[in-house]
C-alpha cells in the first residue's frame, strides 16, 4: 500500500513538472513575440546557449526555431550564426550523423538564399563532417567547392580554413608532405592576417606531419604554441587536440611518462567540458603506455572504457583500431576467447569498410562522366571566342569602308571592342576555372586507382599472410607451453613461414611492371611448374610460342592468369591422380590461349575438384577472357585472354 502510494505521488509531481516546464516555455515564447523578428532571433540563441549544457535536446529545439526565422527574413548573418552554433552543439555531443544531416539542410537552405557566403560555409560543415566520420573522398569534394566559393567572394580568412582543412585530410589518408604543404601555406597566410585560432589549428596538423617525420623537437614547440592559443581563447577543443598530439609525440619517441601525463592532461579536459570524442581517445591512448610498459592490467581497464565511448558515438575507423589492440591485450591476459571476440568485431567493421568500395566505385564512374561534361563545354567556350573574334573583324572592316561615318562608327568600334575585351576577360578565366576544376578532377581519379591498388595488396596481405603469421603465432605459443618441443609443429612452422616468403614474392612479382610481358609470365610459371610439379613427383612439358617478345600483359592479366594456372596445378596434384602435365601456351588473332591437360581420373560435378572452378572462371573473365573445361581423357581446363600488342 505504501509502495503503491509513493508511485501515485511520484507520477503526479512529473505530470507537474512537464506542465510547469510547457506553461514556461509558452511564457517564454509570448515574450519574444513582443520584439522584432531579429530580435526574435537573438533571443532564440541566447536562449538555447543556456541550455546546452543541462538540456541540450532543449538547445536543439530553440536553434532550430531560430535558423528557420532567419531563413524566412533572409537574414545572411543570422543565418549563419545559427547554424554554426547549432552544427558546434552537435559536434561536442559526439553526434557527427546529426551533424552531416543538418550540414546538407543548410545547404539547401544556403541554395534558396542564392548566396556565395552562406553556400560556402555550409559546404565547409559539410566536409567537417564527413571527415569526422572518416569519409574523406565526400569531404575532400565539399572541401573544394567551398575552397571555390571562398576565392569568388575574395574571402583569405576563409582560403587559410579549408587549405587547413584540405591538410588533415591529406594527413589522415598519411600523404603527410602533401598535409604539412596545405596547412603551413594556411599557417603563413593566418600569421599574416593575425588570425590566432585558424594559425593554431594549423600548427596541430604540421605537427601531425612532423610526428610521422621524426622532427619530434619541432612538433612539440607548434603543440606548446597550440595549446598556449587554445587556452588564451577558450577553445578547450583545441587544447585537447594539442595535447593528444603531443603524447603522441612522446609515445612515439618512447617518453611513455610524459605521454601518460599529457594523455591524462585530455582526459581530465574532456571530462570537464564533456568532450566524449577527446574522452575516448585519451583513455585508449593511455591504455597504449601501459601496454608498452607491459602493464596489460591497467590497459584493459583503460581500453574498456574508451571501446565503450567508442560503440556509443559510432567512429568507424578509431573502434577498428580499438579492437585489434584489445584482441592483443585479452591475448596477453590469457583470455582467448575475448582475444577472439575483438579479433572477430576487427574483422567485422573491416570487412564493412572494404564494402564501401562499390560506392568508391560508382563515384569514380561519376567523376569521369563530370571531366568529359566539361571538356565539352571547354570546347565550346573555345569556338565562342573564335566567333566573337571573326565578328569584331567583321566589325573593324565595315568600319574602314564606311568613310562617310567614320566619326560615328569609330565611337562604335571602340565600345564594341571594350564590350569584346570584357568578355574575353570573363571567357578566359572561366576557361581557367574549369581547366582547374578538370585537373582536379583527374587527380582525384588518380588517386582512387591507386587507393584501389593498395586496398587490394591490402585484401591479400590480410587474408593470406596475415592468416600465415596468426598461425606462426599460435604454433609459436604452443612451442612455448611444450616440455619437449616438437619436430611437428616446428615442420609446420617452417612451412607456413616458407609460404608467406612465397606469397609476398607473388605480391612483389605482380605489382612490378617491368615483368608486365608474356616472356615473364611464361617464365615464372614455368619456375613454379618446376618446383611445385616437382616436389609432387609429377612430370609435365610446358610449350611456348616461337616469337612472344612484343607482346605485353597489364599487370592485372598477369596476375589473374598466373594465379587461375597456380590453382590448376594445386587442384590437379590435390584431387586427378595424375602422373603427367601437359601445359600449352599459343598465340591466337591477337590473344593468348592457354591449355592445362592432366592424364588424372577426370572431373565430376559432385567431385571437390571443382570446388575453385568459379573463382578461377572469375579471375578470367575479370580480364575480358574465357574459360572452358573439358572431361576427356582426363581434365583439360582452357582459357583465352586478349593481347595488348600484337605479334610483330
Amino acid at each position: 500500500m505504501l509502495r503503491s502510494s509513493l508511485s501515485i505521488a511520484i507520477t503526479l509531481c512529473l505530470y507537474l513538472s512537464a506542465v510547469s516546464q510547457q506553461t514556461n516555455k509558452e511564457i517564454s515564447f509570448t515574450n519574444y513575440r513582443r520584439g522584432s523578428d531579429t530580435t526574435q532571433v537573438h533571443w532564440l540563441l541566447a536562449h538555447g546557449k543556456t541550455f546546452e549544457n543541462n538540456h541540450p535536446d532543449s538547445a536543439v529545439y530553440y536553434y532550430s526555431k531560430a535558423t528557420s526565422l532567419a531563413l524566412s527574413l533572409k537574414n545572411v548573418q543570422l543565418f549563419i550564426s545559427c547554424m554554426q552554433q547549432h552544427i558546434e552543439l552537435l559536434n561536442n555531443q559526439a553526434k557527427f550523423e546529426d551533424a552531416l544531416n543538418l550540414a546538407q539542410q543548410h545547404i539547401a537552405m544556403a541554395d534558396q538564399l542564392k548566396n556565395a557566403r552562406v553556400q560556402m560555409l555550409a559546404y565547409n560543415e559539410a566536409a567537417n563532417e564527413y571527415e569526422y566520420l572518416g569519409n574523406y573522398e565526400p569531404a575532400t569534394e565539399y572541401y573544394l567547392k567551398s575552397l571555390t566559393l571562398a576565392a569568388k567572394i575574395g574571402d583569405k580568412k576563409w582560403q587559410q580554413r579549408i587549405n587547413n582543412n584540405l591538410g588533415s585530410v591529406f594527413l589522415a589518408l598519411k600523404d603527410y608532405a602533401t598535409g604539412y604543404t596545405y596547412s603551413s601555406r594556411a599557417c603563413q597566410m593566418a600569421r599574416e592576417d593575425r588570425d590566432t585560432e585558424t594559425v593554431a589549428n594549423c600548427l596541430v596538423n604540421m605537427s601531425v606531419a612532423e610526428l610521422n617525420q621524426k622532427k619530434y623537437s619541432q612538433a612539440l614547440q607548434h603543440l606548446d604554441e597550440a595549446e598556449n592559443v587554445g587556452y588564451r581563447i577558450k577553445d578547450m577543443t583545441l587544447v585537447a587536440d594539442a595535447l593528444s598530439d603531443k603524447g603522441l609525440v612522446y609515445l612515439t619517441s618512447h617518453d611513455l611518462n610524459a605521454a601518460a601525463a599529457s594523455y591524462q592532461k585530455q582526459k581530465t579536459i574532456a571530462e570537464q567540458y564533456d568532450l566524449p570524442y577527446e574522452k575516448m581517445y585519451s583513455l585508449f591512448q593511455l591504455a597504449m603506455v601501459e601496454k608498452e610498459k607491459g602493464d596489460y592490467k591497467n590497459a584493459n581497464s583503460f581500453a574498456s572504457h574508451a571501446i565503450a565511448i567508442g560503440e556509443k558515438v559510432g567512429t568507424a575507423d578509431e573502434l577498428m583500431e580499438m579492437y585489434d589492440s584489445m584482441s592483443v591485450i585479452k591475448q596477453r591476459l590469457s583470455d582467448y576467447k575475448s582475444a577472439l571476440y575483438y579479433k572477430n568485431r576487427y574483422i567485422a567493421i573491416d570487412d564493412s569498410l572494404l564494402n564501401q568500395r562499390v560506392q568508391t566505385n560508382i563515384h569514380n564512374l561519376n567523376i569521369q562522366y563530370r571531366t568529359a561534361q566539361k571538356d565539352k563545354q571547354i570546347a565550346e567556350q573555345n569556338l565562342r571566342i573564335e566567333k566573337n573574334k571573326a565578328a569584331i573583324e567583321r566589325k573593324n572592316t565595315w568600319i574602314l569602308v564606311s568613310l562617310a561615318g567614320i566619326i560615328v562608327l569609330l565611337l562604335i568600334w571602340v565600345l564594341s571592342m571594350r564590350s569584346y575585351r570584357h568578355k574575353q576577360k570573363l571567357y578566359q578565366q572561366q576557361l581557367i576555372t574549369m581547366q582547374k576544376q578538370h585537373e582536379v578532377d583527374t587527380l582525384k581519379t588518380t588517386m582512387l586507382a591507386k587507393e584501389e591498388e593498395r586496398n587490394r595488396i591490402a585484401r591479400e596481405m590480410h587474408d593470406d599472410i596475415g592468416s600465415a603469421l596468426t598461425t606462426i603465432l599460435y604454433l609459436s605459443d604452443d612451442l612455448k607451453t611444450q616440455n619437449q618441443p616438437t619436430a611437428l609443429t616446428a615442420d609446420r612452422i617452417a612451412s607456413t613461414a616458407s609460404s608467406v616468403v612465397d606469397k609476398m614474392n607473388e605480391i612483389i612479382w605482380s605489382m612490378n611492371p617491368d615483368y608486365d610481358t608474356l616472356n615473364d609470365l611464361i617464365a615464372y610459371t614455368r619456375q613454379h611448374c618446376a618446383e611445385f610439379l616437382g616436389d609432387h613427383g609429377l612430370e609435365y612439358d610446358l610449350e611456348v610460342p616461337d616469337r612472344m617478345d612484343d607482346l605485353t600483359l597489364s599487370g592485372e592479366q598477369r596476375r589473374n592468369i598466373y594465379l587461375v594456372v597456380k590453382e590448376a596445378l594445386h587442384n590437379i596434384v590435390k584431387h586427378a591422380s595424375a602422373t603427367r602435365v601437359n601445359i600449352h601456351f599459343r598465340i591466337d588473332n591477337n590473344s593468348l590461349a592457354i591449355s592445362i591437360h592432366d592424364n588424372g581420373k577426370g572431373f565430376t560435378q559432385t567431385s571437390s575438384f571443382g570446388n575453385g572452378l568459379k573463382n578461377m572462371r572469375h579471375r578470367i573473365e575479370t580480364i575480358g577472357g574465357d574459360f572452358h573445361i573439358i572431361n576427356d581423357k582426363g581434365t583439360t581446363i582452357e582459357l583465352n585472354c586478349p593481347l595488348n600488342t600484337k605479334l610483330a
